[in-house]
């Protein structure tokens, strides 16, 4: 049974080796980037603080080896004074020339910026061993981090953001930054990432004020703006089976789309409930959910068929065992939708 918990400083080298197949800039292969992410996950687990810029967590899926097979992260606040939240936002404005009955649909891109901005959700990356694997390891790694929001609302934003990775070509570049933003700003796509990771003051002060047709571009570019990478397309059809839609934005390095809900849109926050763990196993009517068994300094989940007895939750032993639970003991739970179920793994 795999298990969702709270990363840990120990769990550096096997979230680096995890990084190589994504290194995206919430995760990136890098020893420090990561160590200091960690630091701070950890403070944050235990103090459980508001919205703010150092509160991210990080969490980590384990298989029944107790290996690392995936993690995920919180970022609580994406956009602050000093380091805003940058996106352009996709209209389409309406031109006519009535004289000559000639009607034109022009999409544009308007640069926009909050410091207020909201929580973000990202990082997510499984080894490829656990694709298909039973036990919902991707539903786990995905809908458990809303089940510990959840737990802890007041630590978030109302609104959620997940940034989705964005089309490249076959020799790995980004036709919309190649055609967009370097323009604007003369620097490669890695340099611009990497500058953004602390400044983003030049995209600011470069790239148009004022909106921009997006019919200037080669179609070829057009035609990828907010097209989703297709090995992230999984995870966001969980997203979207989650509550999560396109909020009309995209990224203004890479085109990538950013989807968005609020904490009441969210399915398994939305429907997360508390219960006592019964004294008996759940029978053939169980459903699958989300478990969870949330501490002052740690949290832990698990996915696997649940079944109400008035009010208390029947658990399996081995989900019990998994998270350490009593009979008795407080848990919570969050459902998982009869369409994203597949046959119990066999013990």
């Amino acid at each position: 049974m795999f298990l969702l918990r709270s990363a840990t400083r120990m769990d550096l080298e096997s979230i680096w080796e995890l990084a190589s197949y994504l290194d995206s800039p919430n995760l990136p292969r890098d020893r420090s980037f990561l160590a200091q992410r960690l630091e701070r996950s950890s403070r944050a687990f235990v103090q459980h603080p508001a919205p703010s810029l150092d509160a991210e967590y990080q969490f980590v899926l384990i298989d029944e080896t107790e290996r690392v097979v995936g993690t995920c992260a919180i970022l609580s606040k994406h956009g602050t004074p000093g380091l805003p939240h940058l996106f352009l936002r996709v209209c389409e404005e309406q031109r006519e020339a009535t004289s000559m009955q000639i009607r034109m649909a022009h999409q544009t891109l308007q640069l926009g910026a909050t410091e207020d901005g909201p929580t973000e959700i990202g990082a997510l990356v499984a080894h490829p061993s656990i694709r298909g694997r039973p036990g919902w390891p991707g539903k786990l790694l995905s809908w458990g981090r809303f089940a510990y929001i959840a737990c802890h609302p007041a630590s978030f934003e109302y609104t959620l953001l997940a940034e989705m990775r964005a089309s490249l070509t076959p020799d790995g570049k980004n036709r919309f930054w190649e055609a967009f933003g370097r323009r604007f700003t003369g620097l490669s796509y890695d340099e611009a990432d990497r500058r953004s990771a602390s400044d983003k003051s030049f995209i600011l002060d470069l790239f148009p004020s004022t909106p921009f047709y997006a019919s200037l571009l080669d179609p070829d570019v057009v035609a990828e703006l907010g097209v989703v990478h297709p090995e992230a397309r999984p995870a966001l059809s969980l997203l979207e089976r989650a509550g999560f839609h396109w909020i009309g934005e995209i990224d203004p390095f890479d085109a990538g789309p950013f989807y968005g809900a609020t904490q009441s849109e969210i399915v398994p926050i939305r429907d997360f409930v508390r219960a006592v763990v019964a004294d008996t196993c759940p029978g053939d009517s169980a459903t699958p959910a989300i478990i969870v068994a949330d501490e002052p300094e740690s949290f832990r989940a698990v996915a696997d068929p649940v079944e109400w007895d008035s009010t208390k939750l029947r658990v399996s032993k081995q989900a019990r065992e998994r998270l350490g639970l009593s009979v008795g003991d407080e848990i919570g739970c969050a459902p998982l939708p009869l369409s994203l179920s597949r046959p119990r793994e066999t013990q």
